[in-house]
């Protein structure tokens, strides 16, 4: 069956997200970048953020509580994190495959907070032709009801879709579905498998 439609996770995929990287640029030590990429960045807290069901002034009250000790440290990781977020050669797929026709979705975890703000940096984003983002369905990949809205509000056909994730748990979720799928890891590698599903233009 012929693929129509090209989904793809956002994060490290066409935005990169490397919470280590961010926390290096702080002037954090190397035990520092550790410890706040566990209590923040690997948290349930984080998790509860990507699903919409508390905002980051309340990830900042409830992780500050946990870790007193850390409260400074922890408000420090959250005034500037959107600066983690810069565009990845990914972005460049999205005209290509917009201009020979496929239609164009996203399927990503993300707060509230930081996705309006990518959204309204980046103008790439109206190539969507839909989006499903974590915080607005109050579920996250891979959980199945994430792919099931996905599915039913845009009317997709995944065995007329291909999936890009960068993480190989979202990519089973997807897979069990029926999407034809991608674990990105490189962007030359993705290029090289998408193109066993789509024509990607000059």
């Amino acid at each position: 069956m012929k693929v129509m439609n090209v989904i793809f996770d956002i994060g490290n995929v066409l935005l990169s997200f490397q919470p280590k990287e961010y926390l290096r640029s702080l002037g954090l030590s190397d035990e520092e970048v550790e410890l706040y990429n566990r209590i923040v960045f690997r948290s349930k807290v984080w998790v509860d953020l990507d699903r919409g069901v508390i905002d980051e002034g309340e990830a900042v009250a409830q992780l500050t509580a946990i870790y007193s000790q850390y409260a400074w440290g922890i408000e420090r990781v959250f005034a500037d994190w959107y600066a983690m977020f810069i565009p990845l050669e990914g972005v460049k797929f999205l005209p290509k495959l917009k201009g020979v026709g496929y239609r164009l979705y996203a399927l990503s975890n993300f707060h509230r907070e930081a996705f309006r703000h990518v959204r309204n940096k980046h103008d790439w984003f109206d190539l969507f032709d839909g989006m499903v983002i974590s915080y607005e369905v109050h579920a996250v990949k891979p959980e199945p009801e994430i792919y099931q809205v996905l599915i039913d509000r845009y009317g997709i056909n995944p065995w007329e879709s291909v999936f890009i994730d960068d993480v190989k748990e979202n990519i089973d979720g997807a897979r069990d579905f029926g999407f034809h799928t991608i674990h990105h890891t490189s962007f030359e590698k993705t290029v090289g498998e998408l193109r066993k599903f789509v024509g990607l233009g000059s």
